[in-house]
């Protein structure tokens, strides 16, 4: 389970981009996914992936933690059986699905 953990943490920094100096959204990198989600005890990655994934029925392309104005989300990207990929927001501090951040 821990392994689990430690893997889809990865996976979601894996694909973190760095972040445009104009925008609110900070997109982190794998070390500081890992302390975000110990420091300020947030919800499992794989998590968010699977309740991403039932919401659209797609299949996991990427996903990555952001800082969005001081709020922690989840940017779940899926590919739907319609072919066009599909973006899926969840608060990273509840897990729940929320609606796409502004800036």
């Amino acid at each position: 389970m821990l392994r689990a953990f430690f893997i889809a943490t990865a996976l979601v920094a894996a694909f973190a981009a760095p972040a445009n100096a104009q925008s609110s959204r900070v997109c982190l990198d794998d070390a500081q996914t890992r302390e975000a989600i110990a420091e300020h005890k947030l919800a499992n990655p794989v998590v968010a992936q699977r309740l991403a994934a039932r919401q659209s029925g797609g299949e996991l392309l990427r996903s990555r933690l952001c800082r969005w104005n001081e709020e922690y989300i989840y940017e779940v990207s899926l590919l739907p059986h319609d072919g066009k990929v599909e973006q899926v927001y969840v608060r990273a501090k509840d897990g729940q699905i929320a609606a796409k951040p502004r800036d």
